[in-house]
């Protein structure tokens, strides 16, 4: 089993971090690669960077490193991402790294004008924290299963815990409360 875990998440004290690391511990089994998007560096598209990537799905080329992230991805058995809720959303970084991802012939493929998923993976697992509250249904979960749905990870679970930053809250029994859900 191989379990790639793409951490978004900036603070050394997270309460995302931590509450993912505990998941890992509890229920990923095998090697766990973990890939801090803040060291990456990564850049978002400019046209350059697309006209190239273009060229090499026309050329069915993917031997340059920059592809390396995206085979890792479509390779791994588990998805693990931890991302603080900042913004209505997550953190660019991890959107960067998306955008790098999704490579069609890599992670994707259109069969018949429908994209079809080529990614290993048949579960991905998103912990996100919240000082506030991000509720139901939000543009953040609907994301997730599009994405999914395109890669072809077949299962999405989003574990929260939000409301952590409210006067009064118990923030230790939030994060239990999560932590029970896995």
């Amino acid at each position: 089993m191989k379990t790639l875990f793409i951490n978004a998440c900036i603070r050394e004290n997270s309460r995302t971090l931590s509450l993912c690391r505990e998941y890992i511990s509890r229920r990923c089994e095998g090697e766990v690669r973990e890939l801090e998007l803040a060291g990456l560096g990564l850049q978002p598209f400019d046209l350059n960077m697309l006209t190239k990537r273009e060229a090499d799905i026309a050329a069915e080329d993917f031997s340059d490193r920059e592809y390396d992230l995206v085979k890792e991805f479509v390779t791994a058995d588990e998805i693990v991402i931890a991302a603080p809720f900042w913004d209505f959303s997550f953190p660019a970084m991890l959107k960067v790294y998306l955008e790098h991802i999704c490579v069609n012939k890599v992670a994707f493929k259109y069969v018949d004008g429908r994209p079809v998923g080529l990614c290993r993976a048949r579960k991905l697992s998103y912990f996100v924290t919240a000082g506030g509250f991000i509720g139901e249904n939000s543009s953040l979960e609907k994301y997730l299963e599009e994405m999914c749905n395109l890669l072809g990870i077949p299962e999405v679970r989003l574990y929260k815990a939000e409301g952590l930053d409210i006067y009064g809250n118990d923030v230790d029994e939030i994060l239990g409360r999560t932590i029970r859900e896995f």
